[in-house]
């Protein structure tokens, strides 16, 4: 068989050798050669992965928050590019229970209960870890609501913002906060929003610097709040540039 090939290919002409060296792979060495590949790209990216992502991966945030902070199921609230300083504090209030909220209606319990109940797998370094590695996340990427929202919805949440003084904390349309203490609220679920200014204006949420919102939320009505939460949902925010 060796000294066959070589025999062969010697009575070949010069056209038949170049057509032979031309021929292409086969589909399946194609297939696995991208493969190949394919697995050295995701082993790349995992040693680039940064290591503050695992306390999320590992401690059933993303159960409820989605991947990376950006998808979150439910009411919960999307915390991919929130402030560090509001994330942290929020964390170590739910954890020492200062932080309660309104009891959910198909579970019969109150909202911040599910995160009550992990936040014992965490450390105060950690969650320090966890915050900073959110707020330098891009925030998630605006989707359909699940009911249409009418432009005069919209201008009705605009207006009430602006009526109720909203931009003195955070900005003319909510995609900044003049404290790092406080939200970004441009962007986040509808639900989540409703709830929050529900539960600021009804006195059950009470920890960090929720009681700066009583005397301006206390004005609000139940409509004004859904047109709010309607048009802060619907503004797109940006990602950080880096430095």
């Amino acid at each position: 068989m060796r000294t066959f090939i070589p025999t062969l290919l010697k009575g070949l002409s010069v056209a038949a050798l170049a057509a032979v060296i031309a021929m292409p792979v086969s589909t399946t060495e194609t297939n696995a050669q991208a493969a190949t590949a394919e697995k050295k790209v995701e082993k790349k990216k995992k040693r680039k992965r940064d290591p503050r992502s695992r306390i999320y991966r590992t401690k059933s945030c993303m159960a409820c928050h989605g991947r990376n902070g950006a998808k979150a199921i439910r009411d919960y609230p999307n915390l991919a590019g929130q402030n560090a300083k509001y994330l942290t504090q929020q964390m170590l209030d739910i954890q020492s229970g200062k932080r309660v909220a309104s009891v959910e209606e198909e579970t019969g319990h109150p909202r911040t209960k599910g995160m009550a109940d992990i936040m014992h797998l965490v450390n105060k370094d950690e969650i320090k870890d966890l915050a900073a590695w959110l707020s330098e996340l891009p925030p998630a990427k605006l989707r359909p609501p699940e009911e249409p929202v009418s432009e005069e919805q919209i201008a009705a949440g605009k207006k009430a913002y602006k009526k109720l003084g909203c931009k003195a904390c955070h900005s003319k349309d909510g995609t900044k906060a003049s404290n790092k203490a406080y939200p970004i609220i441009a962007g986040q679920k509808k639900a989540y929003l409703i709830n929050q200014m529900t539960d600021m204006r009804e006195k059950v949420r009470v920890n960090g610097k929720s009681k700066l919102m009583y005397g301006v939320i206390k004005r609000a009505k139940d409509e004004q709040i859904v047109a709010i939460a309607d048009y802060l949902s619907t503004v797109e925010r940006k990602a950080k540039k880096k430095k």
